[in-house]
């Protein structure tokens, strides 16, 4: 055994052709007269130089080929969201549509301005006061009467329904309604009433 680690480490250095002139020369005069590390330094030359008679195997060149195509192959990570997102249409777009309908919900929240519009129809409206929508008396109004944030007053005919959206109140004196009359005060009510027109239009 050597006498220090540093001088284990210049005898490896020596062995592997790593040392530089002045630790081969300071280590042969330190073996002169350190009896452990001569005999370490000889068992490692003795045993290098046995090492080095060995002649290195011969080996074909289509070894390292053989080798590889013996070893498991590699699982091919995919892209899994993205395979996932393609194998899955359906449910990307409901997730599209609901994320569309909570943004229209939320905007529909934001919206407090009284509005009063004909849908799929014609028909002429007046208006009383601030909030007050009046079908007047020769008027008929074909279509669906949709009123949001406000008040209406039907004195002539809707050929329609009459949806009241954040409506407080139905002033109705000898009008006349042939559909019916939806009050809707939630803004996920408004929402349901256009997915149905939405799809009594399309169907």
């Amino acid at each position: 055994m050597a006498c220090s680690e540093e001088r284990l480490k210049t005898i490896h250095h020596i062995i592997d052709g790593e040392a530089t002139e002045q630790e081969i020369h300071e280590l042969k005069t330190h073996i002169l007269s350190c009896a452990s590390c001569r005999e370490v330094y000889e068992s490692l030359v003795e045993l290098d130089q046995e090492l080095n008679q060995f002649a290195l195997p011969e080996v074909s060149i289509h070894f390292t080929d053989k080798v590889m195509n013996q070893l498991p192959k590699p699982v091919q990570r995919q892209r899994s969201f993205v395979n996932w997102l393609k194998r899955h249409p359906v449910v990307v777009s409901a997730a599209c549509f609901l994320l569309l309908m909570l943004g229209y919900v939320f905007s529909l929240g934001q919206d407090q301005a009284f509005q009063a519009k004909v849908v799929k129809g014609n028909g002429q409206l007046a208006y009383s006061g601030h909030h007050t929508v009046v079908v007047p008396k020769d008027q008929v109004i074909k279509g669906d009467l949709v009123i949001k944030n406000g008040d209406v007053k039907i004195e002539g005919k809707v050929d329609g329904n009459v949806i009241l959206v954040n409506s407080h109140s139905l002033m109705a004196s000898a009008g006349e309604v042939t559909g019916h009359v939806e009050r809707v005060n939630r803004a996920v009510g408004w929402v349901w009433y256009q997915i149905k027109a939405f799809f009594q239009t399309v169907f």
